[in-house]
């Protein structure tokens, strides 16, 4: 039955979603006292509790001493080691993520602080959801259905409280308004760039029979055009507030994108290839096999038979 507009008295919608993420190596463990972790990087961030012993962190040169319920987060390609600083068996919980949610990946950059201890307003936001978390790394089952919901569900609760948390702090400590609008322009230059059907910016054109040129860095191009920056500088700025390279997060919207319409069984192969971009299927499936992995063709036949 349809219902005429003139009968509506009031309507309330959530805004449309579509995001994604991705937990890595997320473990609970247990150490002797004279345990260490070497020096290293990684693309991803990372969330760090100290359960009980303690712990001497190492981050961009600066030396940190958790005592249990304190906390670390660290940013992508933060420089960090680890040793435990006790003569006692020292146990932590560490999560590594990645999120594309551009609000949430500023407020994670955003700032210096990387040691939270256990009264701070943050861990105690967080703390729940990362009990939770601990409850099913720990417990058996854990490839289950039902726990796998409980853990995705865990890590949106973590999420929230993190944005909510560090947006309060970060009105406190005045970010570079300069820098994050300019990054925040790019952003929403490149996300236009890939949610345009026919977008201006990409050119993929074919020389010779030679590999087609990748888009990414003329879409780039043309995204900081007119900003009134250098490309060096544009680069910058825009992986100093989301912890990223421009290029890095074209990539990331572009393997997003070409998921959600690859699960389109209206769509085929050679069309989501054609929305992203790319005159040259070939080239599309080679750019997301180094992303994923698999060619397109096997991704999709996981959702449609």
């Amino acid at each position: 039955m349809n219902i005429s507009e003139e009968h509506h008295i009031a309507e309330f919608m959530l805004p449309d979603m579509d995001s994604t993420f991705r937990i890595f190596a997320a473990h609970l463990r247990t150490v002797t006292q004279d345990w260490s972790y070497p020096r290293h990087t990684h693309p991803l961030f990372e969330v760090n509790l100290l359960l009980s012993g303690r712990q001497e962190m190492i981050v961009n040169g600066q030396r940190f001493v958790q005592e249990p319920g304190d906390l670390m987060l660290l940013r992508p390609e933060d420089v960090h080691e680890s040793r435990a600083a006790s003569s006692e068996r020292m146990t932590y919980y560490c999560l590594h993520f990645n999120v594309d949610d551009r609000v949430l990946r500023e407020m994670l950059c955003q700032g210096g602080r990387f040691h939270f201890e256990e009264n701070s307003p943050l861990v105690k936001t967080i703390r729940p959801s990362l009990d939770k978390l601990i409850q099913l790394t720990s417990g058996e089952g854990t490839v289950k259905l039902s726990n796998r919901m409980r853990a995705l569900s865990a890590v949106f609760e973590l999420f929230a409280g993190l944005g909510e948390t560090l947006v309060e702090q970060n009105r406190v400590e005045t970010p570079n308004g300069r820098m994050a609008r300019i990054a925040a322009e790019i952003a929403a230059g490149l996300e236009k760039s890939v949610e345009a059907p026919e977008s201006e910016w990409h050119t993929d054109a074919d020389v010779d029979g030679e590999e087609p040129s990748d888009p990414s860095r003329e879409t780039v191009a043309a995204v900081t055009e007119g900003l009134g920056y250098s490309a060096s500088s544009c680069n910058r700025m825009f992986h100093r507030v989301y912890g990223m390279s421009p290029r890095q997060y074209l990539s990331a919207l572009k393997l997003k994108k070409a998921k959600l319409l690859l699960m389109e069984s209206a769509l085929s192969v050679e069309a989501v290839s054609a929305r992203l971009g790319y005159k040259d299927i070939a080239h599309f499936s080679r750019q997301f096999k180094r992303w994923t992995g698999e060619p397109p063709g096997k991704f999709r036949a996981r959702f449609h038979i």
